[in-house]
């Protein structure tokens, strides 16, 4: 069979004609064949042609992805950013942070995205410039918005103005931390949101972007958390809502960065429920971690700034001015006020012998005042809507114990958060108008009548000596009239009752009086004239109760006032009133009226049942009276100020038989049964008091201490006593006589007792501790021993008076 060759083909010259291909040459036939054969055979040479002929879509699909994550990113970021400032919330309250985060939260972000330019053909630009860029964007947006009345055209940053800024940004958490919260929304407080957010987005978007970590870009957002969650300790609100957006933020930005080849859209459509569920159970759980809802409290360890200082008139001193002008109006109140109702002014609580001056306390707020400390005393919520008149000076009038003062317009306020006191940094103006809430105190007298005073040594002091250092004789005479005013009572509640009727009853009320409340007009009003206005009764009793040892403070306000048709009261200065107050433990200050005439809510006697209607005439009881009302605390304060407890007075001596009194023989029998019951109570005691005095003092002597009582209890199981014997000496009786355990630990300490003495080493309060705990298995070593003496035998020694005045005079001497 014969085989026919193709013809063979030839192209025309200068190349292939349409629809022709120039024949393949022999190089180009073996390269495609060896490239078919490597595929069949998979050969290294056709895979390696493969893999390289296949990269380039790979690699440029994986960077897509991975700058895909990085931008969506940023979202999380700039939440997490956002988060940390609306932590704030607390601080300053959310409508005077969320401007701020707002923009401190987006700003930097899209800077930071502008800038980058995370693409396949640009690298990133380089990270100084960046944070230039954003610095100088900072100081812009702070200028145009905090800083807007100095900033030059309100828009652009000055040296100046720069410089306060970083100034205000380093302050700020001091100031916070010295300030009631909620702070007033000053541009030198919320400088430090809008730096601390701008910080967090800005260091996140950088991490977002140049970095490959899932979880970094996080963190300066959680870090800038922290800071409003200690500055808000003890603020109202709670931070669970900010937690839980904060985790859902961080988990948020974890699905986002995930590797993977999956799309943003679809690792967002599978994560994002998670993601929730993660949020929710952090706000249920975070509330019960340990730390987080009592956050540590730095504000302790802050030294408070100088307080307020307020120029203005002593309220006490103008007592006597308001009551010749007593038509003056001072102030309205729309807001219920019962008949023993007291606008509260201001409280004094210093006195130096001349007069009483204001509390010196205050604080910055933004209109919250805290609560008492120490007091639970029931209480009624009362609103007051005050419009202020004539009233002038820095005082703002409310009901005692406001809570919260909302002052329209750009008025500073000042607070004392121990006695509640309101003020502001500027003269009171006609027309000023405010609202607060008060906490009104209901005292009960059947409970504060078993309390004590509160323990308070300035609020009980009194100067003594005048300013050559010589007894002032005013003094004696005060804590007489007191004793006198308050004989037979036997708690303090009623001895304040007793100098209240006292002061009523002894003196009476004129406003033509002389004012003033040093100790010369206060003798002068309590034995000349007794006459005086409420300045002088609420000051009396103020100086003679802190003679006998109750802590006193004196308060000006006024009474309730004049009810007008509209349902306010007008408040003239003529119902300007002062008035005392005792502190007692557990319910706090507790007012006092003793000027007459005050109805107040303490110590005013009971009213005549004949004062009822008028002519005198007593009213016919009703057919079907009504159930007895709850006695008022006048009632009961009239009668506690009258009872006579048991054993307020002392028993009358029994006498025998014949008539002859039985005291003769008792009064030598009770000297020879104190004397002896002395000396045992003392030979009980004595160990006991020389051991705590020997645990107390600075670190050398609480060394020395414990090695005395080593010495003293080694006495006990045959050791020589009488100091004779060397550290090295005792050590090594101990050694031999206590446990091997025990007996190895006192040739430590008792180089260290030689070094203290005798080479001037100062030991350290450890060192001192690790004596005692020495001392104290010797001790127990030592009572467990057999070698020491019976309890009769030890007994005896105790109580022999020269062993035991030696052993006391021993301690004393050092």
């Amino acid at each position: 069979m014969s085989t026919t060759a193709p013809p063979p083909t030839t192209a025309p010259a200068g190349g292939g004609g349409r629809g022709t291909a120039p024949a393949p040459s022999s190089a180009d036939a073996q390269t495609a064949a060896g490239n078919r054969a490597g595929k069949r055979t998979g050969s290294p040479g056709g895979a390696k042609k493969r893999s390289k002929s296949r990269k380039p879509t790979v690699s440029s699909s994986s960077a897509r992805a991975a700058r895909a994550r990085r931008l969506w990113s940023l979202v999380p970021v700039a939440a997490l950013a956002a988060v940390s400032g609306l932590a704030y919330h607390r601080v300053f309250g959310m409508r005077e942070v969320l401007p701020v985060v707002g923009l401190a939260a987006t700003v930097p972000v899209l800077l930071v995205l502008l800038w980058s330019r995370p693409t396949d053909k640009h690298k990133p630009r380089p990270l100084v410039g960046s944070l230039a860029v954003s610095a100088l964007a900072w100081s812009v947006a702070v200028s145009a918005t905090l800083y807007r009345d100095d900033a030059l055209a309100h828009a652009l940053p000055t040296p100046d103005l720069l410089r306060r800024a970083g100034s205000d940004v380093l302050d700020a958490p001091r100031g916070i931390l010295t300030t009631v919260l909620p702070a007033p929304g000053d541009a030198a407080l919320l400088v430090l949101v809008s730096a601390g957010v701008w910080i967090a987005a800005f260091v996140g978007a950088e991490l977002a972007l140049r970095g490959t970590s899932s979880a970094l870009p996080a963190v300066p957002g959680l870090l800038m958390l922290a800071v409003p969650v200690v500055l808000s300790t003890g603020a109202p609100g709670s931070n669970t809502a900010v937690l839980a957006g904060a985790v859902g933020a961080a988990g948020l930005l974890l699905v986002c960065r995930a590797p993977g080849r999956r799309s943003p859209g679809r690792m967002l459509a599978v994560g994002v429920p998670w993601v929730a569920v993660l949020a929710v159970l952090a706000g249920v759980v975070a509330p019960q971690m340990p730390g987080v809802g009592a956050p540590p409290d730095l504000r302790d360890k802050v030294s408070p700034p100088p307080p307020v200082r307020l120029a203005s008139v002593n309220p006490l001193d103008r007592i006597s001015a308001w009551l010749l002008t007593p038509d003056q109006p001072l102030f309205r109140v729309l807001g219920p006020a019962e008949p023993d109702r007291y606008w509260r002014l201001t409280v004094l609580d210093r006195y130096d012998g001349v007069t009483w001056y204001p509390v010196n306390g205050l604080r910055p707020t933004g209109g919250r005042v805290p609560e008492a400390s120490d007091e639970d005393a029931k209480a009624a919520h009362s609103v007051q809507q005050i419009t202020l008149d004539k009233l002038d000076g820095v005082w703002l009038p409310a009901a005692d114990r406001p809570t919260r003062v909302d002052v329209p317009g750009d008025v500073d306020l000042a607070v004392d958060p121990d006695s509640g006191a309101l003020a502001t940094d500027a003269q009171l103006t006609p027309g000023m108008h405010y609202k607060v809430e008060s906490s009104v105190p209901e005292y009960d007298p059947d409970r504060i009548q078993e309390l004590p005073t509160v323990y308070d040594t300035a609020n009980t002091a009194l100067p003594e000596v005048d300013a050559a250092a010589e007894p002032i004789e005013s003094i004696q005479e005060f804590r007489r009239l007191a004793i006198e005013a308050t004989a037979g009572a036997t708690f303090p509640y009623q001895q304040a009752l007793r100098l209240a009727n006292w002061l009523r009853e002894k003196h009476r009320y004129d406003v033509t009086a002389v004012p003033g409340h040093s100790y010369r007009n206060l003798r002068f009003f309590l034995e000349s004239s007794k006459e005086g206005t409420s300045e002088q009764f609420a000051a009396a009793f103020a100086v003679l109760a802190r003679s006998i040892g109750l802590p006193t403070r004196v308060v000006v306000g006024f009474s309730r006032g004049t009810a007008e048709p509209d349902g306010s009261w007008r408040v003239d200065s003529g119902d300007v009133v002062a008035w005392p107050e005792v502190e007692f433990a557990e319910v706090g200050w507790v007012p006092f009226f003793p000027t007459p005439g005050e109805a107040g809510r303490t110590g005013a006697p009971k009213n005549d049942p004949a004062d009822a209607t008028p002519g005198g005439q007593v009213p016919p009881p009703a057919v079907n009276p009504p159930a007895p009302a709850e006695p008022s605390r006048t009632e009961k304060d009239a009668d506690i100020a009258d009872q006579v407890r048991p054993g307020a007075s002392g028993p009358v001596p029994s006498t025998g038989g014949s008539g002859t009194p039985l005291w003769w023989w008792a009064v030598p029998l009770a000297v020879l049964l104190a004397a002896a019951g002395g000396q045992l109570g003392l030979a009980a005691v004595a160990p006991g008091i020389v051991r705590r005095r020997r645990r107390h003092g600075p670190p050398d002597m609480r060394l020395f201490g414990a090695w005395r009582q080593i010495g003293d209890r080694l006495a006990e199981i045959g050791m020589p006593a009488g100091g004779a014997l060397t550290v090295r000496e005792v050590a090594e009786y101990g050694e031999a006589k206590l446990p091997a355990e025990v007996g190895e630990r006192l040739w430590p300490l008792a180089k260290l007792v030689n070094d203290t003495a005798y080479a001037g080493r100062a030991p350290l309060a450890e060192e001192a501790d690790e004596a005692w705990r020495t001392c104290t298995e010797v001790e127990q070593a030592v009572s467990r021993s057999a070698e020491r003496p019976r309890l009769r035998t030890r007994m005896r020694n105790r109580l022999a008076p020269r062993q035991l005045v030696a052993s006391l005079r021993r301690e004393t001497r050092g």
